[in-house]
């Protein structure tokens, strides 16, 4: 299961598991989302190369409109997989 809950001025929330069964639904979800965006990730479990694929799309999606992407409260399991695909130096990891 994974869920994208919309919040206020930017705000998301990532909830479950982003893989490749859920990519297409997020995608739908995160492609009318205009920046500055903070993703919460707290209750982010798990992420595969899917799922990696559907937040670097909006990543670069903001980057080329002037807007950041923010990722916060990654768990220790999740930001393992960002940092070992060296997207900790391209993404805003806090």
């Amino acid at each position: 299961m994974f869920e994208v809950e919309l919040g206020s001025n930017g705000q998301i929330s990532l909830v479950g598991r982003l893989d490749a069964s859920h990519a297409d639904g997020a995608q739908e979800v995160l492609r009318d989302l205009t920046g500055p965006v903070v993703a919460d990730c707290s209750r982010l479990d798990y992420v595969s190369s899917a799922g990696i694929t559907v937040i670097l799309d909006l990543h670069k999606r903001l980057a080329g409109a002037g807007e950041h992407l923010r990722l916060v409260g990654m768990n220790s399991r999740v930001k393992t997989v960002f940092i070992y695909t060296g997207l900790d130096k391209i993404l805003a990891i806090e």
